[in-house]
């Protein structure tokens, strides 16, 4: 930590007590003598889920690569959350997964996985703040607008909307930090003061989600933990997840593509499950003892604000997480992806020297963060344009590309070597580039175009630790 002396400021404000406003409030504490979180809804006691995240009821996962981030701010968190109640798998060998029409190979990865609710996980890293630092998490507090200096060159603190009575109060602050999710109104309040707004990539997909809770049958038989179950486009719009969760539950959800939703009464929901391209998750869940009723849940579009492309910006303030980008939440990247930036916000004012946040700091922390978002985006929206229907500006490079990463996925039916990399790969361990090493490009060339081996064994489902 710095000394005191050395700190950036006396007050820095985090908008939004998300996952990624939680951590970001972490890293500031190195920096500034008080930190606050305004979060417009009200905070939940226990592990309930909030009205500002409606996606809060469906499955979440936190990659090892943004794990990472939050044991190195928060040392022991992953084995506090294994102590109160959280499942933890291998992420491979007990993860079932059909994808891209075959299903994966499930060797040991050595990635850890943890199983939990997102109310579950918030309110543990919550806890964890609140007992580690001084943050001050204030909840029903609505930021209405961003005050500034007299030429709006830097932000200097911001008016909210707080408490039952939606009396306002004015609050200075040396760095606003907005981890406000899709609904940021950053755009719009820096218009307001004069700049340019941030040009957006929208990639749509109309994605719907219908999740439950679930008491496991018994079966004695069940080698897996994890189920996922990806329809193969561009045919098959329809996607299944049995994630397990604190409390010995599952929590199932059914997701199709491009509006083609899951219905939310019993009987539409398990037609929705038989009619997906294998049986295996229909078999899971038709015998098992809901808990809960259906919630139902939309998701547009993948969408990435490029404030790094701005040739100007107000001083004293930063975007982060799904404020900046959002992915499509069938890949389970956004969380991970924000624990990233918020690392890189570490690293960026580690570097900092002097007294006061420097008028540039959004230039090299837009940067960085452009090239963070490069491969999450890249992995989402590709998978997204193998789908006719997905609406969005395809790059040149799409249709090759796609070819050559449905052969990656291919690959991973039986190939234990790809599939842990794949695995790196989506965990943040490793670049995608690893996807294009002579090893694998030539794999990739003898799977298209080698002699034809039966292909009815990738669709077996493999064996823990086959």
């Amino acid at each position: 930590m710095n000394p005191s002396n050395s700190k950036l400021g006396k007050n820095a404000i985090v908008i939004g007590a998300s996952m990624t406003g939680l951590i970001t409030a972490r890293v500031l504490c190195d920096h500034f003598e008080r930190v606050t979180i305004l979060e417009r809804d009200s905070l939940p006691e226990g592990h309930l889920p909030r009205k500002g995240v409606p996606q809060g009821q469906h499955v979440h996962v936190l990659f090892s690569g943004g794990m990472k981030v939050i044991d190195g701010l928060f040392p022991g968190f992953s084995d506090e959350l294994a102590e109160n109640g959280s499942v933890v798998c291998d992420f491979a060998r007990e993860l079932c997964w059909y994808h891209a029409g075959v299903w994966k190979a499930r060797p040991e990865s050595g990635l850890v996985s943890y199983w939990q609710t997102r109310p579950f996980l918030e309110s543990n890293l919550r806890r964890r703040l609140t007992s580690d630092t001084t943050v001050e998490i204030r909840g029903d507090c609505a930021v209405t607008q961003l005050n500034t200096n007299g030429d709006r060159s830097r932000v200097t603190g911001l008016v909210a909307r707080c408490g039952d009575d939606g009396s306002t109060e004015t609050l200075q602050a040396d760095l606003i930090v907005d981890a406000s999710g899709r609904g940021s109104q950053t755009p719009k309040w820096i218009e307001s003061l004069g700049y340019q707004k941030p040009t957006e990539t929208s990639v749509e997909v109309n994605i719907g989600y219908a999740s439950r809770m679930y008491e496991p049958p018994d079966d004695t038989t069940r080698d897996w933990r994890i189920m996922a179950q990806y329809g193969t486009p561009p045919e098959n719009k329809r996607t299944g997840y049995i994630f397990p969760i604190e409390g010995g539950r599952w929590l199932v959800s059914a997701v199709g593509f491009l509006r083609d939703h899951a219905p939310t009464d019993d009987q539409g929901y398990l037609e929705f499950a038989r009619s997906m391209e294998r049986p295996d998750f229909y078999d899971a869940i038709k015998d098992a003892k809901p808990l809960t009723p259906i919630a139902a849940y939309t998701f547009t579009a993948n969408r990435w604000r490029h404030y790094d492309r701005l040739s100007r910006f107000p001083a004293g303030l930063l975007v982060i997480g799904d404020a900046i980008s959002s992915f499509n939440p069938v890949y389970g990247q956004g969380m991970s992806a924000g624990a990233l930036q918020a690392e890189q916000l570490r690293l960026t004012l580690q570097d900092c020297r002097g007294h006061g946040v420097p008028k540039d700091l959004h230039k090299e922390f837009f940067r960085k963060v452009a090239k963070i978002i490069e491969v999450p985006w890249m992995l989402a929206t590709q998978s997204d344009f193998r789908y006719p229907g997905t609406v969005g500006k395809r790059p040149l490079h799409s249709k090759p590309l796609n070819w050559y990463l449905t052969g990656v996925l291919r690959l991973c039916s039986g190939n234990d070597r790809v599939t842990k990399l794949f695995y790196d790969v989506l965990h943040f361990t490793r670049k995608p580039t690893a996807f294009f090493r002579p090893s694998v490009l030539g794999a990739v060339l003898l799977q298209a175009f080698g002699p034809r081996d039966a292909s009815a064994a990738a669709k077996q489902r493999p064996g823990r630790g086959s």
